[in-house]
């Protein structure tokens, strides 16, 4: 491997995109044809948000060489991502169907096709994951989500989240996510039940603003007052932590 791809994949492992990008067109000024610098430009442009630059990369990356899974898959979300969905979800179903994704990989599937307006596929995606893998909570989380959005009954939905939950009894995603179903049901006193073992004790974990402005109001309606106030501070916090970021001169640079 040559001196500029070694430079660049350590900066990418390090989480220095921008110097992995740089480093990566380096590589590729000295051989175009070189498509694990093309692969390498193509996953640091993506962790930029730069998915056109990224399409292009990674399309030059396939031209030289297969594909992994894994590039596939990003490939394909990258296309979802630009309003390509057509082609995201043949993508996605290609990778799905051909027996070498991971668990993993398959709930990322899932998730992107999903996204590309194919809840019926994720469903179904994320089935095949939890064949891999019958004992990985984020599957069973997943399916209820998908159960929900595909017409399945609401106790489907509620029994495969809480499996998950009781698989990860720690994981605060979950627990928002049935909070949110028993509410939508009119089962506040259950919907409390599930958070409060959690809040405020993982309430730092919490990043989604409508969820907390959600759990804020259930707490603030059963006279729970104190964590009410705990997630509003925490609602404050993190719409304070976004102005002063959207501020900051370094959320602007370039390569």
């Amino acid at each position: 491997m040559k001196i500029n791809l070694k430079i660049a994949r350590r900066e990418y492992e390090r989480g220095a995109f921008l110097l992995a990008v740089k480093f990566s067109q380096y590589a590729l000024a000295e051989d175009p044809d070189d498509a694990f610098a093309w692969l390498t430009l193509g996953h640091s442009l993506l962790k930029l948000h730069d998915r056109i630059g990224s399409i292009d990369a990674l399309e030059n990356a396939a031209v030289l060489q297969p594909l992994d899974t894994a590039s596939r898959v990003e490939l394909a979300i990258a296309y979802g991502a630009v309003g390509r969905k057509s082609l995201s979800r043949d993508l996605l179903m290609m990778v799905a169907t051909s027996k070498q994704a991971t668990a993993p990989e398959m709930l990322r599937i899932a998730a992107a096709l999903e996204a590309v307006d194919e809840p019926i596929l994720a469903m179904e995606a994320c089935r095949q994951a939890g064949k891999i893998s019958p004992e990985t909570p984020e599957v069973h989380y997943q399916m209820g989500y998908y159960a929900q959005m595909t017409g399945h009954p609401a106790s489907v939905s509620e029994a495969l989240m809480r499996h998950a939950i009781d698989l990860d009894p720690a994981n605060i995603h979950f627990r928002i996510g049935l909070a949110s179903l028993l509410i939508r049901l009119g089962r506040q006193c259950e919907a409390i039940a599930v958070l409060e073992r959690a809040i405020p004790s993982r309430l730092d974990e919490i990043t989604c603003e409508c969820c907390l402005r959600r759990i804020a109001n259930l707490f603030f309606d059963r006279d729970d007052l104190h964590r009410a106030r705990l997630c509003a501070v925490r609602l404050a916090d993190i719409q304070s932590s976004a102005a002063t970021s959207s501020l900051s001169p370094d959320t602007v640079a370039t390569p």
